[in-house]
């Protein structure tokens, strides 16, 4: 059983092995994530070239040696020989996290199928059984939470630090916070209007109370 988290990758070191297109997509989220990446394989797409040619990330033209896997923290064994991926992975200390794209459940970690929404980010794993129907549960979901989610999380962001910030009633506070999460105002075209409405309804209200 895998133990789901979201990892804080900023500065960490990432290697990839391999220089294909599962190397390329691998890369630009491991870069999104403020990862170091460093591209280890003779040839790489040009996706890749394109990236490394802005100094996005390092690339090693060479092919996987046992000593190329010191000192990272992620490594990602990309190529497409299995013997070469089994390679990385006995290269690897116990203290490093490798995965293995031919072979996740012989790899430390997996990337789930992924939606991202601005601050929202829903994520799909089968544990590798279906990754078609991973992918089909994901579509299903950047359906459901479309791109209005990108704003509307900065709303709430915005909305929860204000009614942390200024009710003091404990119960009209989760009044609140719970009202803010309704589909009134996911689909509010003047969301800081209506919260502004709502909040002096409670104020009114909580003073009526006293």
């Amino acid at each position: 059983m895998l133990y789901p988290m979201m990892m804080n990758l900023k500065g960490k070191s990432a290697a990839i092995i391999g220089g294909g297109g599962i190397a390329e997509r691998k890369a630009a989220g491991l870069l999104e994530a403020g990862a170091a990446v460093t591209i280890i394989s003779p040839r790489v797409t040009a996706g890749l070239s394109k990236i490394v040619s802005e100094e996005k990330c390092i690339w090693k033209e060479k092919c996987f040696e046992n000593d190329d896997a010191a000192g990272f923290f992620i490594i990602i064994a990309a190529t497409d020989n299995p013997l070469v991926n089994q390679e990385v992975k006995q290269a690897a200390s116990d203290n490093q996290l490798v995965l293995m794209i031919d072979d996740p459940h012989s790899s430390d970690f997996q990337i789930p199928a992924l939606v991202r929404r601005g601050k929202l980010t829903l994520t799909v794993s089968t544990d590798g059984a279906s990754p078609k129907l991973a992918k089909k549960i994901k579509k299903q979901l950047s359906q459901t939470y479309d791109k209005r989610y990108e704003n509307y999380l900065e709303f709430l962001q915005q909305a929860r630090r204000f009614i942390l910030e200024n009710v003091r009633d404990p119960e009209w506070k989760s009044r609140l916070l719970e009202h803010i999460i309704s589909d009134d105002f996911l689909l509010e075209t003047d969301r800081e209007t209506a919260f502004q409405k709502l909040y002096e309804s409670y104020f009114k209200e909580s003073k009526q109370c006293d």
